[in-house]
């Protein structure tokens, strides 16, 4: 699923934390970070000036079920 535009990073996050399981954002040009890491949230945080790079990436979870909690930041 991809990012809405203009979210909230750190609300992001915070609802990233509260998943069951990994959840990874996925660049367009194939990076992945895994947003469950602390140094993989900073690193994701500092692409809030780079708006091409969020709403071109995507945002992958492991349980299905996190997509739910996740659903008001994704489209």
């Amino acid at each position: 699923m991809k990012l809405k535009e203009n979210i909230n990073l750190s609300d992001f996050i915070l609802k990233v934390r509260e998943c069951r399981a990994d959840v990874t954002f996925l660049s367009p040009e194939g990076d992945r970070l895994a947003l469950k890491s602390a140094l993989c949230q900073y690193i994701f945080a500092s692409l809030q000036g780079q708006p091409a790079l969020l709403n071109g990436a995507a945002i992958l979870c492991e349980d299905s079920a996190d997509y739910e909690l996740l659903r008001n930041y994704l489209v």
